[in-house]
């Protein structure tokens, strides 16, 4: 169990990323430690659904906030459309040339 929890610890810390600097600067350490924590308090009984519930509800968070709150960078936003666009007009071109 301890090299799932050292590992679940990695990914987890791993995945931070997704959220915003000024928040990862001033609550990552914790926020990996909590989750550290609380893969160790695992309820003995049935501690496969409590891992996956753990994981879902921090996944959940990610998606929720972390993801959201980079969304809302206009510099990622502007990269995202650029990608989109040009991805829409390739495939557009390849398209009518295949035609």
């Amino acid at each position: 169990m301890q090299n799932l929890i050292r590992l679940s610890t990695f990914v987890y810390a791993q995945l931070l990323i997704f959220y915003p600097r000024e928040l990862r600067q001033k609550f990552g350490v914790h926020m990996v430690e909590l989750f550290e924590d609380l893969l160790r308090e695992l309820p003995p009984q049935r501690p496969a659904v409590a891992f996956l519930r753990l994981w879902r509800t921090a996944l959940w968070e990610l998606a929720s906030v972390g993801i959201v709150a980079r969304l809302q960078d206009t510099v990622l936003i502007a990269a995202a459309a650029s990608i989109l666009l040009s991805s829409l007009l390739a495939w557009c071109f390849f398209r009518a040339v295949a035609a």
